[in-house]
Order: C-alpha cells, then sequence, then structure tokens
C-alpha cells in the first residue's frame, strides 16, 4: 500500500527491502505504543512521538502529545486494568513520511466508587509519521470509535480455574513482566 520507491514495473529488490524495513519499523512503534500505554511507561510513551506531535483522544484530551500524556498520568488511579490490542495495520510509505489505519480493541477497567466498569473499545488510530535522523515516530493520532461496549458494573472475573492462580497483571512497575524479561523492558 502507498507510493512506492520505484518507477512503473517490477520494484527493485532493494526498493522493496527498504520498504520492507520501514513498515517493520512502523509496526513496533505501534506495538511499542500498546506496550507503554498498558504499563504506565510514560518515557517509552513519550519518545515514541515526536516533539512537536499533536493526538487526539477526544474528550479525553486533545491537543499536544504532552498534554495527552498528562491527562492519561492523572487517569491511572482510577484505571485497575487496561489492555490495547492491535489487529489489522495498513500503512502507506512515503520517503521520510508514512500514515497508518491501525484497528484496535482496547479494554479499560475503571475504578467507580464501589465497583469497577469495563469499557471495551473497538476502533482505529489514525496516524501520520515522519521519519527524522533515521526514525520513525508519530506526528499526528486520531482516535476513531467504531464501537463501545460499557459493563458497569465490572464483569471481570478471576475466580474461573483457568484463571486463578496465575500471575495478575498490574499497570506499572509491579507487572509480572518487568520482573520476567531482562531483554524485553
Amino acid at each position: 500500500m502507498g507510493i512506492p520507491r520505484y518507477a512503473a514495473g517490477m520494484p527493485t529488490t532493494e526498493a522493496l527491502l527498504h520498504e520492507m524495513l520501514d513498515e517493520f519499523a512502523l509496526r513496533k512503534l505501534v506495538h511499542a505504543y500498546c506496550r507503554a500505554v498498558d504499563r504506565g511507561d510514560f518515557t517509552t510513551l513519550r519518545a515514541l512521538y515526536h516533539d512537536d506531535a499533536v493526538d487526539a483522544h477526544g474528550e479525553f484530551s486533545t491537543g499536544s502529545v504532552d498534554e495527552f500524556l498528562s491527562t492519561l498520568a492523572a487517569s491511572r488511579p482510577h484505571i485497575r486494568a487496561m489492555q490495547h490490542n492491535i489487529t489489522t495495520v495498513n500503512f502507506a510509505i512515503n520517503g521520510d513520511r508514512a500514515e497508518g489505519e491501525i484497528y484496535t480493541i482496547a479494554t479499560h477497567t475503571f475504578g467507580a466508587g464501589d465497583r469497577d466498569v469495563d469499557v471495551i473499545v473497538g476502533g482505529r488510530y489514525l496516524d501520520k509519521y515522519e521519519k527524522r535522523q533515521d526514525v520513525w515516530k508519530i506526528i499526528e493520532r486520531t482516535i476513531v470509535t467504531d464501537w463501545a461496549r460499557v459493563n458497569d458494573p465490572s464483569s471481570v472475573d478471576l475466580s474461573h480455574p483457568i484463571t486463578r492462580g496465575t500471575l495478575k497483571g498490574s499497570l506499572d512497575a509491579d507487572d509480572p513482566s518487568q520482573q520476567f524479561f531482562s531483554l524485553l523492558s
């Protein structure tokens, strides 16, 4: 997808290799966002955006990426669990600019007084990326919600034998992945 780096006719091996490497870097960027936002790794999350990037998460936060991260950090005490999953990914690459339509399913469990509430969102990230100093980063992100489900109260139940006794994820440095991995962190 996108404007190829080659003239009409068959692409050169080198042109295909460059396109594959750029797409691989963009995929890594999108997946790194999910891990960083779910684990509350704000340093990594900030590094995925260019300094002048904007992010439109609807009424939650729209403006600079720093405003988004500030709002996200302020909301963390109310979030019990969160998981962003990437499904379909489409990129168009033109030199050092790219666009992506990234399909997501994001689950959130919020603390709401004496109960938890689940919000499950199916949507898309409409992204624009720029490669500066040979590094791809997000320059603009807009969130599209295609559907959402709210379970009030939460339907999360970890008492089933298949989940009982498993490690429980957390949104910060206490997450089991932090102690388990030595290469992936």
